[in-house]
This record gives structure tokens, C-alpha cells and sequence, in this order.
């Protein structure tokens, strides 16, 4: 059963917006949006022609596909919020990882969104929504449906870890509404599978020593977006939420590790040049986790119709580089600048190009395939490939403060910090604070 808010369902912004959201607007069906960070064009493309990315081969088929530009600088949180908005960072107020306190470094978090998100807007509205992973999602929002924050995996490790040694520190909820929490735990604990994919990077010994210097991330980021996947489906099954969204990190985790394959090994120092049996291993270690992204994708789309908007995007490519002394992709120049986005829904002509398209655009085109109009405050518009009826104007959706749980440490904090350290993300001479 749906739950809603005590306040009329569309009473946000009078009656332009009620009409839009209650049904004589452009409203459809559901809207599934699926981030794939880190996803290149560079490695979709020939995999599409090779047939080796079906459920995408699919989306395009029925819908558009192509590059999705994005935004120097190519940091993860700042585009995903930008993707999120329609606005840019200087108005949303996400620019990067972390801030530097003194000597400490303190995670951005929900509160330093300056703006209202996809899920905030359509929550207002009366849409109820399921929101999985996305950055800065700590504290939780109360939104109109299920918030799973971009804290709870690294709150779980951290977690186990601790208890292993001591009892944990009291910490925030990870999750609204809180009772959800036991339900992702059971879910976790389970040992249920989205799908049957072996994972590429255990026991892959072909693969250059310095990707397991810190044990085996690959498998761990493997591990992660099959988490991820798993509990969207569980909000999708119990909720039926008007909008869906779910972020799986796991291509841009990778690709940090063994995106030199692709590139050419006078690129790179002779420690990191890997020998011609080293590339082709990292190359197919890539690749298959591509295809193990487009079976979660799969997954996801099968609970999706004819009559529903499905989004996938990227936000930003890969170009060779060389971090923390070990890792051979990178993502700050022009040269990585393309993400790529797939559509398919009513609205959407098939078979035809997607772009141009900017990661300002997707919001705005989510509420235009809505029947909501994109606010005079974005600074994206709809995408040129939505055919629909105008929504009207409206000059912003920020009229009310977002409302989220108490802010507390999640008890995550050092996990992500660390983990943005083993990335090249953030300095490694501070710490979070306790």
C-alpha cells in the first residue's frame, strides 16, 4: 500500500502543479532512473555493437541512446546533484567530496543541498518515491515513500567491523522511514541474488598485483551494486513508487583500478605498465562488469512497462591517469567529459539519437515526461528528444525546506573517507572528524 502525506497531495504550488501531478497533466506511468557511474561511452558503444549488452541494446532500440555531457570539474558528487536538481553547483551547493575543518575533513551531506531534488519535487506533488544510494542522501529526507542513504553499505561494513571489537557507537538513521532499517538488514543478511553473475575479479590472478594491494575491492564493489540492486527491487515489489531511482557506483570504483588496459602503456609509469597478458585481463575484467551492470539493469527493468519513462545515465567517461601511485583511470579533463544516457517511454521517438544532451537536462526532462513543468531556477530544460505537451511555468519548487531526520554520524563517516582515499578523491593527511 502507498503511503502518503497528511497535507492534500497536490497542494505544492497551487493549481498549475495539481493539475500537472493529479492526472490532466503529461503524467503516464512510473519513472525508473538508473545512474551507472562512471560508465563510458569509450566501452558501451563497441559492447553494444558486440551484442554483449542486451537489456541497453534494448533500451535503445526501443528508445534514444548517446553521449550525456557533463561538467568539469568531474567529481561524482557535484554532477550526480547536479543530475538530481537541474541546477548547477553553485546553486545546488554540492562542488565536491568533503570540506576541510582544520584538520579534519567533514562529508558533505544532505543539509549542504541548497536546492530541491527530483524526489523532493515529486514528493511534494503527491508522487510516491523510492530513492537508493544517491550522493548526499545523509541525514535521510522524509520524502512521500523510502530514502535508503548513500551511507548505509559503508554504516554496515563499519558496523561489523566495530562489533568485532566492541560494542558499535550509538548512530543516525541510515534510512527513512526508520523502519525500513531491519527490513534492509534481513535483505542483507539473506544472501538472495538480483541475478546470477559470477563475479570476475575472485581468484582473477591475471589480473596486475597492484589491484589487490588493499585486498579485493573489485569483489567488494561487485558485492555492493548486487546490494544495491536487490533493495531497490524490494522498495519497487512493496511500494510501486511513482518514481524510482537507484545509483550503482560499482563501474566507477573499477574503472579507477584497471581502466590502463584500455590504454596505451607508454601512458603510464613502468610500475604501472602492465604487460600485454595484464591487459587483456584488465580489458575483460571490465568489460564483464559492464555486462554484469546491464544484467542489474535487467532486473530492474523487468518490473517496468510499455507505459513507463526508463532514464539510464552516467555521469562523466574515463581517461587514463595515475592516482595515489596505483590507479590507472582518471576522470578530470574534457577527454572524460561524456557519460551517456538511454530513454525509452511514451514521449520518446525510437531509434534516433539522444543528444545533445547535458546532466542539466535530466531533471528536468523527469518532470516534463511527469506533466511537471522544469522551474524558471533550473538551468537545465527538457531533453530535445521528449516529445510532450508543455507543463506550464513555474518559477521555482524551493518554497518549503526540505524536511530530514536529525542530523547524528551515521557511524559510516571513516569508511568513506577511506574509501575516497584508496580513489585518489581526497588528500590523505586528515581525517573525519569523530
Amino acid at each position: 500500500m502507498r503511503r502518503r502525506h497528511s497535507r492534500a497531495p497536490c497542494l505544492l504550488l497551487g493549481v498549475l502543479l495539481a493539475s500537472a501531478a493529479c492526472g490532466s497533466g503529461g503524467a503516464r506511468g512510473r519513472v525508473l532512473l538508473i545512474g551507472i557511474d562512471g560508465a563510458s561511452p569509450r566501452v558501451v558503444t563497441p559492447m553494444l555493437a558486440a551484442g554483449r549488452l542486451p537489456y541497453l541494446a534494448e533500451l535503445a532500440r526501443q528508445g534514444v541512446w548517446g553521449p550525456l555531457r557533463s561538467q568539469i570539474p568531474l567529481a561524482s558528487p557535484r554532477i550526480w546533484n547536479t543530475i538530481a536538481t537541474g541546477k548547477e553547483p553553485e546553486k545546488h551547493g554540492i562542488r565536491s567530496f568533503v570540506r576541510r575543518e582544520g584538520d579534519h575533513l567533514e562529508l558533505l551531506l544532505s543539509s549542504d543541498r541548497k536546492t530541491h531534488a527530483l524526489w523532493n519535487i515529486a514528493s511534494d506533488a503527491g508522487l510516491t518515491v523510492g530513492v537508493v544510494n544517491f550522493w548526499n542522501t545523509y541525514p535521510p529526507e522524509r520524502v512521500d515513500g523510502v530514502m535508503v542513504s548513500d551511507h548505509l553499505l559503508a554504516a554496515e561494513v563499519e558496523g561489523r567491523e566495530k562489533l568485532a571489537h566492541a560494542a558499535p557507537a550509538p548512530r543516525g538513521p541510515v534510512v527513512y522511514p526508520e523502519d525500513w532499517e531491519p527490513r534492509i538488514a534481513a535483505l542483507l543478511a539473506s544472501g538472495s541474488r538480483a541475478v546470477e553473475v559470477a563475479d570476475p575479479f575472485a581468484g582473477n590472478r591475471a589480473l596486475p598485483a597492484w589491484v589487490f594491494l588493499n585486498g579485493n575491492p573489485l569483489s567488494a564493489r561487485f558485492a555492493e551494486d548486487e546490494v544495491l540492486a536487490r533493495i531497490a527491487l524490494e522498495i519497487d515489489a512493496e511500494i510501486r513508487p511513482e518514481l524510482l531511482m537507484v545509483l550503482l557506483p560499482g563501474i566507477d570504483r573499477v574503472s579507477h583500478l584497471i581502466w590502463g588496459g584500455l590504454e596505451l602503456p607508454d601512458l603510464y609509469p613502468p610500475a604501472l605498465r602492465p604487460s600485454p597478458a595484464e591487459r587483456a585481463a584488465m580489458v575483460a575484467a571490465l568489460e564483464a562488469y559492464y555486462a554484469y551492470t546491464d544484467a542489474l539493469i535487467g532486473a530492474l527493468l523487468a518490473r517496468y512497462g510499455p507505459d513507463d519513462l526508463v532514464l539510464v545515465v552516467s555521469d562523466h567517461g574515463f581517461e587514463a591517469g595515475v592516482t595515489s601511485g596505483f590507479l590507472t583511470g582518471a576522470h578530470r579533463s574534457e577527454a572524460a567529459a561524456l557519460g551517456v544516457i538511454f530513454a525509452r517511454g511514451p514521449g520518446i521517438p525510437a531509434g534516433r539519437p539522444a543528444g545533445p544532451v547535458s546532466v542539466l537536462d535530466v531533471a528536468p526532462t523527469v518532470l516534463a515526461w511527469l506533466g511537471l513543468p522544469a522551474a524558471a531556477d533550473m538551468d537545465g530544460r527538457p531533453a530535445p528528444f521528449l516529445v510532450v505537451p508543455p507543463a506550464g511555468a513555474v518559477a521555482s519548487y524551493d518554497v518549503r525546506p526540505v524536511e530530514r531526520l536529525a542530523p547524528a554520524p551515521s557511524g559510516a563517516e571513516d569508511a568513506i573517507v577511506e574509501q575516497l582515499r584508496h580513489l585518489g578523491y581526497v588528500e590523505g593527511d586528515a581525517h573525519p572528524r569523530p
